[in-house]
């Protein structure tokens, strides 16, 4: 990551690198699980533990910058302790807003607006930020919670994952049809294939989302550093074994 002056002292842009390196790799594991894990119901944790963190790191990483970027300085730890703590979709609408106040500032505005228009548009991405924010707060906590005789008021994770699901199926023709079709068939097999086709249409979702924050930060919307991080943190540098997996 190319040295800028920002206020930045030498040990945060170093602890900024190792944070990049562990969200995209956290992302990346994240989606490849989704995309491939033979059954949801023994790898639901394991994908949402990943994607809940890397999606958190993202998030705080493209606030921090874009504060850089106007106040020469990363913001304090108030900040991410009291206001942002782990609420991943304030946080998000928090960073679509930014990158849309900020589109003046984009090297090719044009482009950045296109990529988001189509991230503001998606029905299903609000739903599964909604399902990490409440595992990531509390939720990886729910049936703990239950045992101690506390329950706690929020909705299982799960059954939120669930919901984005069947957004995706009513809002898409395609998904319903093929729904449909595996739901008829007595093989199991195709119902599960169909399962697969489907969890892949939810990581796509939170692939392009990443994909914004990537290309945001690469056309300067986040600030100087923000260019190259947007470089550091886009998927295609995640580890050979994810992206041919």
């Amino acid at each position: 990551m190319a040295q800028v002056q920002d206020g930045l002292n030498q040990t945060q842009a170093f602890a900024l690198i190792f944070e990049t390196t562990s969200t995209r790799n956290l992302l990346g594991y994240g989606l490849w699980a989704l995309r491939n894990a033979r059954f949801w119901e023994t790898t639901r944790d394991p994908i949402l533990t990943m994607l809940s963190i890397g999606v958190e790191k993202l998030l705080k990483m493209s606030l921090g910058l874009a504060h850089v970027a106007e106040h020469d300085e990363w913001p304090p730890l108030a900040t991410f302790r009291d206001t942002w703590r782990h609420n991943i979709s304030n946080m998000h609408e928090v960073l679509m807003l930014t990158i849309r106040d900020r589109l003046s500032e984009a090297t090719h505005p044009a482009c950045v607006e296109s990529q988001l228009l189509e991230v503001e548009n998606d029905p299903v991405l609000p739903a599964l930020m909604a399902a990490l924010s409440r595992y990531g707060q509390s939720g990886r906590f729910y049936h703990l919670d239950e045992l101690a005789l506390s329950p706690q008021a929020g909705e299982e994770p799960g059954h939120m994952w669930s919901e984005a699901e069947n957004i995706a199926l009513r809002l898409d023709p395609q998904m319903k049809a093929k729904f449909e079709t595996a739901s008829s068939d007595p093989d199991p097999e195709v119902f599960d294939a169909f399962v697969h086709e489907l969890e892949a249409h939810l990581a796509a979702s939170i692939e392009r989302w990443w994909d914004l924050v990537a290309l945001a930060g690469k056309h300067c919307i986040l600030g100087e550093r923000g260019k190259g991080w947007g470089f550091d943190v886009e998927k295609s540098m995640v580890g050979r074994q994810i992206r041919e997996g």
